[in-house]
């Protein structure tokens, strides 16, 4: 009996020993959270890192002072690569998430690192180290949207009252830039780093670097520039920093001509309304303090696909509808996305977006409902009336509920071409009735389609159009993915670039065009084989209206042209 009390007692003690070990599941920037796959990964050596996580620490610590500690609560991490290993200096630590500075003389290349939680020390999980990767600090912590960017009093920029303008000075703050030389335990002597390369972007237009260095602080990092001349003005003007042939994460800041406020972006006329009715924040807060987000669109639209240069389009014209309430503790994560979607990127910007699709659920505090708006979606228009039926569909214990229907063939003639068109319903238990008339410009053309049938991402790439609404703006959008073979996850990363229509061109420059993976490469497949390559297309919607109906908060109508292409990325 006692041998097999003691052989159960280490069995217990051996269960216990496997829940304690600390697992690895990620690293990354602590500023800009771009993931493995993404040609722009790295961490930076000296940067501020995170490293997420089950049984990281037993507990959680407030944000370290120095001088910084290789050991906090128990907590260590060895980096170890070419042979050198090296242990992470803490900022903090919690059960699910470790801050810390990557030593600047860890070697650059692929290596391992474990973490050690008390005695229990973790798999080796792989670390790709190098010389420089920058983050921007941004508002929501995300790593995308609005940076942190303040001004040479140091005021943060803000969309209201403190918009930057051109030969103003402005202060990026971020981790990555490079190694520094000397003890990165204790405060920071700030010296500049010249010898590291860096360049700025605003607006797409090249920013003269003042300074690029540590703070006084270990691992953070600041790089003051000049606004240049030549940017356009708007509440979402890209900024992007490059450190040698890597790009930072990809945000945005106010620009105004005189500074103060920002203006909003405008339609490619020159008109006062912007082309999408905007979200203020005002709307967020009355649906924060509600609880729940009703939100819902009706869409006509024409599109045209290109499987490649050569192949015959697939065309079609197809109405569009669909109803949602969300609610949870994830609310005002998702509102901050979705009104970052809906007020567009500046005219002449370009943003960035970088995914990882995964198994883990990216909004666990969130609750999705589809609403119920009737029988049929329909839109009458100078060809007739045509209907999308309720489509139901119940999956994971999650009803579905989408309104889609073929209304033409994407010909001239046929059915969606310039006039009115009005969107109505009969009313549903959710969704009341709405009725709403929109003006359907012509058709846009995508006129050196046929000339790209790669892409060279070293390369700024030329797009032209004719043809659409004058009081439009257009859209350039590219994307492709890559898998991670060690982890299965899937990384997407897409761009979308703003031109007005009326300036018929746009060129995207190299340095968006690189944050995307190359396309995949299969023996015996040619490059940009349907599945396996990326996409690339222009699109132009028009100004859209906002419909009203019981049941609904946000509710917009609108058409839409787009035309997409399969290429490849190399």
């Amino acid at each position: 009996m006692k041998s097999f009390l003691k052989v159960l007692a280490l069995a217990a003690l051996a269960v216990v020993s496997a829940i304690a070990q600390p697992r690895i599941g990620g690293l990354q920037n602590n500023y800009s959270y771009l993931v493995p796959g993404n040609p722009n990964y790295g961490i930076a050596q000296g940067s501020i890192f995170i490293i997420s996580g089950t049984n990281l620490a037993n507990s959680t610590t407030g944000l370290q002072n120095v001088p910084l500690q290789t050991t906090l609560n128990g907590v260590s991490a060895r980096v170890t690569v070419n042979g050198t290993s090296t242990d992470v200096l803490w900022y903090y630590v919690t059960p699910g998430q470790l801050g810390g500075i990557l030593p600047s003389r860890t070697p650059v290349g692929t290596g391992t690192i474990t973490v050690t939680n008390n005695g229990q020390t973790s798999a080796a999980a792989q670390i790709q180290v190098v010389q420089s990767a920058f983050g921007i600090l941004t508002l929501a912590g995300t790593g995308t949207g609005a940076a942190g960017v303040f001004d040479a009093q140091n005021r943060l920029l803000s969309t209201t009252g403190n918009a930057t303008k051109p030969g103003d000075v402005i202060v990026i703050w971020g981790s990555g830039i490079g190694p520094a030389a000397g003890d990165e335990t204790i405060l920071q002597t700030q010296v500049n780093l010249p010898n590291i390369p860096v360049t700025v972007e605003i607006g797409g237009i090249s920013a003269p670097v003042l300074y690029r260095g540590r703070t006084a602080f270990p691992g953070l990092d600041q790089i003051n520039v000049t606004v240049p001349a030549g940017v356009t003005p708007g509440c979402d003007v890209s900024l992007l920093v490059k450190t040698g042939a890597i790009s930072s994460n990809s945000t945005t800041i106010p620009v105004s001509a005189t500074g103060g406020n920002c203006p909003a972006t405008q339609p490619g006329g020159g008109g006062t309304t912007p082309t999408t009715p905007t979200i203020s924040q005002a709307d967020i807060d009355r649906w924060l303090a509600a609880g729940q987000f009703r939100s819902g669109s009706v869409t006509l639209s024409r599109s045209t696909t290109y499987a490649s240069a050569a192949a015959t389009p697939t065309r079609q014209d197809t109405l569009d509808a669909g109803f949602l309430r969300i609610s949870g503790g994830d609310l005002q994560r998702a509102l901050g996305q979705f009104a970052g979607q809906i007020n567009q990127t500046t005219i002449g910007s370009c943003t960035v977006t970088q995914i990882t699709l995964s198994a883990q659920n990216p909004f666990p505090g969130f609750t999705p409902t589809f609403l119920d708006a009737g029988a049929t979606v329909d839109v009458r228009g100078p060809s007739g009336s045509k209907s999308a039926p309720r489509q139901r569909e119940t999956v994971a214990g999650i009803t579905f509920i989408s309104y889609n229907a073929t209304v033409g063939n994407g010909t001239p003639g046929n059915y969606m071409d310039q006039g009115s068109y009005t969107f109505s319903n009969p009313g549903g238990p959710d969704v009341g009735i709405f009725n709403g008339t929109i003006q359907v410009g012509p058709e846009l053309t995508w006129t050196n389609r046929a000339s790209i049938t790669s892409v060279n991402r070293s390369q700024g790439l030329t797009v032209t159009w004719s043809g659409g609404d004058p009081n439009t703006n257009v859209e350039i959008v590219g994307a492709n993915a890559s898998i991670n073979l060690q982890t299965q996850a899937i990384s997407s990363s897409s761009f979308v670039c703003l031109a007005r229509n009326a300036d018929g061109r746009f060129t995207v420059p190299a340095s968006v065009l690189t944050q995307l993976p190359a396309s995949l490469s299969l023996p015996g497949l040619p490059p940009g084989t349907p599945g396996f390559g990326g996409s690339l297309g222009i699109s132009s919607s028009g100004p859209g209206i906002r419909l009203t109906a019981t049941g609904i908060d946000y509710l917009l109508a609108n058409y839409d042209y787009s035309v997409n292409q399969t290429v490849s990325y190399q």
